[in-house]
């Protein structure tokens, strides 16, 4: 089973998004009223702003992150929460202060909303027990994006309903036809509340093109965008050699069937247990960046995983988190994502990115 990490709770086990520099306590609406029309933008990238944590991050090393990214000319972001996390106010105030902040610097926002995380179902307790369409859950997400709405301007184009949602439904699959119906559902809602944002169902690329790619290919039915994570692993996440990238993203777009396909988090680890090094990395990242250079329109928007790598600690928080404690291949796989060492340093691959995000 492969699983994966995703920014929002990464940043949350950092230091709770709250050092991102002042930022209001109460929910408001987003401080601008339009937002560059999507015509004029063309695709746009993302890097996810982890900032340097060796020694512990400080309010100045979140600013400092924010300013490598835009630096970078990253003009997209990616926020994202489980639904578990929102039924808390202080879950909720995170997540609308992410907004709020990444709608002031970028011009598009992914926000996923992890009704499943990966191998994790993370409805709110009370709902635990219930399937995914009881009408008690169909209502209390409705309340959700009513309750987020106010913070949803016209620079979150992307919706996400649900984290890599292939990895849990194939471990359950009694399930799928409930969250298949309770996704159909969601995107009415949306549609019907959320006027000209786009609506996916975020799952891994090797989920889509896997055996289950038959089952994610019926979820999309209700999608107007697919949405993948990718990280080109292989046995015992030894990533796949960087020349995989041009026909994977081919594939992905195949997989797409016309529709925009969208990248919530693309990765590489460099660590050499794993077979791999810096240099390897950015020759990933390269490739990665001109297959979707390529692209076109037919991939709006790319999110890199991540500017900076975690610490040893936070990587074996997610080893249990995950399911795979002790796993040590596991482990510098999510401790050497980063474009950045964990104290602040820039690998090779940082330029190499760089360079290819530029070209």
């Amino acid at each position: 089973m492969r699983v994966r990490v995703t920014v929002f709770v990464v940043l949350a086990a950092l230091f709770g998004l709250a050092c991102a520099g002042p930022r209001p306590r109460t929910p408001v609406v987003p401080p601008y009223s339009s937002a560059p029309p999507a015509s004029s933008l063309g695709p746009v990238f993302g890097i996810s702003t982890v900032p340097r944590v060796v020694p512990p991050p400080g309010p100045q090393d979140y600013l400092d992150a924010v300013e490598a990214v835009r630096t970078s000319g990253a003009r997209g972001a990616f926020e994202s929460a489980s639904w578990s996390e929102l039924s808390t106010p202080a879950g909720l105030t995170k997540l609308t202060d992410a907004l709020t902040s990444a709608q002031q610097r970028y011009d598009v926002v992914l926000l996923t909303l992890k009704v499943l995380d990966t191998n994790n179902r993370t409805t709110p307790p009370d709902l635990a027990s219930l399937a995914f369409d009881a009408p008690e859950i169909e209502g209390r997400f409705h309340a959700l994006l009513d309750t987020l709405k106010p913070h949803l301007g016209p620079r979150v184009r992307y919706l996400s309903i649900g984290n890599e949602v292939d990895v849990y439904l194939a471990a359950n699959p009694k399930t799928f036809d409930a969250y298949a119906r309770f996704y159909a559902d969601a995107v009415t809602y949306v549609h019907a509340t959320l006027p000209g944002v786009s609506v996916g169902v975020t799952a891994t690329f090797e989920g889509s093109r896997s055996g289950f790619a038959a089952k994610m290919a019926q979820l999309n039915r209700s999608s107007d965008v697919v949405v993948m994570t990718y990280y080109p692993l292989g046995p015992r996440f030894v990533p796949r050699p960087p020349s995989t990238a041009k026909p994977d993203i081919a594939q992905m777009l195949s997989v797409s069937s016309g529709r925009p396909l969208v990248l919530q988090e693309v990765g590489y680890p460099s660590a050499t247990r794993l077979s791999s090094s810096e240099g390897t990395q950015g020759e990933f990242a390269a490739q990665v960046m001109a297959a979707w250079h390529a692209a076109g329109a037919q991939i709006p928007l790319l999110n890199w995983f991540a500017l900076g790598d975690l610490t040893t600690e936070v990587c074996d928080t997610f080893t249990h988190y995950y399911a795979l404690p002790g796993d040590a291949n596991f482990a510098a796989y999510l401790c050497s994502l980063g474009l950045r060492r964990a104290d602040g340093v820039p690998k090779a691959s940082w330029q190499a990115f760089l360079n290819a995000a530029r070209t």
